[in-house]
């Protein structure tokens, strides 16, 4: 797909999430978190809990976004035992999702069904160039940060690899094109705050437990998927306390490993935590701050070559390290605009030039989305 049919995709997305706001139909909780995943070409191959809702749905209800995300890193070789793998995570990647929501007890008449839904939820992205390669670097100008190497290779390109040298090639892509990504069921069964509160709101405090899915529908050599299935666990709680809302998340996850022997491979268990704060400003406005932290995402020993100068250029972090994505957005009634950035909190290897108490990991450099969310 070209620039300009990306554009004019994007424009259609954004016409029609307008019209479906402006229908005459009962707005959605304004309350709800933003629930961003950590998008990217490595992490995003693997499942991802985001935040959600402790309590019960109402009713069926539909989320659709579209978002952006700029991921970004010079060719990188690391080995380990005799074996290396080169990596590059290059591109911009322009997601529309799709996910519904529907409470069993829409459908069931039994006593568990007021407290179990299920969100099936879908995505295909268009993977290209983009065009935010320049804006990055200008910012990067403006507040005097590292430009991690960005200046030295061309802007807006295609740039995805994922090869060990005399082994397999799970991913070479450098021309754009649409990918389908993985198939996730997500299942939300609430222990505390079942029942609304006077007047119907919602309860002042919910508790829950999630179990969900990944099916492998995402062809790995496109990196929409890593190609096997993952499982996840979690344990969600929120809180209402007047204007102020507070979700949070703790999540374990077990994913499948990359195919063909491939030397590289992600750790089997993974967990994070997120934490997200909405601010309700009046009837159909709110505010909203969102954290998530995630381990590590591949097995550790690996190396970088000696001589290398600026790590954090490379896909070292996003690999190796831990990955905290800050995120920040508002919400007007069933739409809402957000803004993601990675910034991690910890210290940097030893060859690494830079602060000596954080490291950005580059994947995603940024992410910028719009949702559109509503009870059917």
């Amino acid at each position: 797909m070209t620039p300009r049919g990306t554009a004019r995709l994007c424009a259609f997305v954004g016409a029609l999430l307008l019209a479906l706001h402006a229908s005459p139909v009962i707005a959605a909780a304004p309350d709800a978190p933003l629930g961003v995943a950590t998008p990217g070409p490595f992490r995003g191959l693997f499942l991802d809990l985001p935040l959600a809702d402790a309590g019960a749905p109402p009713a069926l209800a539909i989320d659709v976004r579209w978002w952006l995300a700029n991921d970004w890193s010079k060719p990188t070789v690391v080995s380990r035992d005799g074996r290396t793998v080169r990596l590059q995570g290059d591109a911009q990647y322009d997601t529309l999702q799709v996910a519904v929501t529907v409470p069993w007890r829409r459908f069931l008449r039994a006593p568990f069904a007021r407290r179990l839904s299920t969100t099936v939820e879908a995505h295909a992205s268009v993977i290209w160039g983009g065009w935010t390669d320049g804006l990055i670097e200008d910012w990067h100008r403006l507040i005097g940060s590292s430009n991690f190497q960005r200046q030295i290779f061309p802007r807006d390109r295609v740039n995805l690899r994922l090869s060990e040298d005399g082994g397999p090639t799970l991913a070479d892509v450098h021309s754009a094109g649409v990918v389908l990504g993985d198939l996730v069921v997500r299942n939300q069964l609430v222990l505390v705050g079942v029942e609304p509160g006077p007047s119907g709101a919602p309860p002042r405090a919910s508790l829950a437990v999630r179990l969900d899915l990944k099916i492998p529908t995402g062809p790995l050599h496109r990196l929409g998927g890593s190609g096997g299935a993952d499982a996840g666990l979690g344990l969600a709680g929120t809180v209402r306390a007047g204007p102020l809302t507070v979700h949070a998340l703790a999540s374990a996850r077990v994913v499948s490993g990359l195919p063909q022997g491939f030397a590289l491979q992600p750790r089997r268990l993974q967990a994070g935590g997120d934490l997200s704060l909405v601010l309700r400003v009046g009837r159909r406005v709110a505010l909203l701050l969102e954290d998530r932290l995630s381990t590590p995402l591949m097995r550790s020993g690996w190396r970088l070559p000696a001589n290398e100068t600026q790590p954090e250029a490379t896909t070292w972090y996003a690999l190796f390290r831990a990955h905290n994505q800050v995120s920040g957005g508002v919400r007007i009634g069933e739409v809402t605009v957000f803004l993601s950035e990675d910034f991690t909190p910890g210290g940097r290897i030893a060859s690494d030039p830079g602060p000596r108490w954080f490291y950005d990991s580059n994947a995603p450099d940024i992410v910028i989305g719009v949702s559109w969310a509503r009870d059917l």
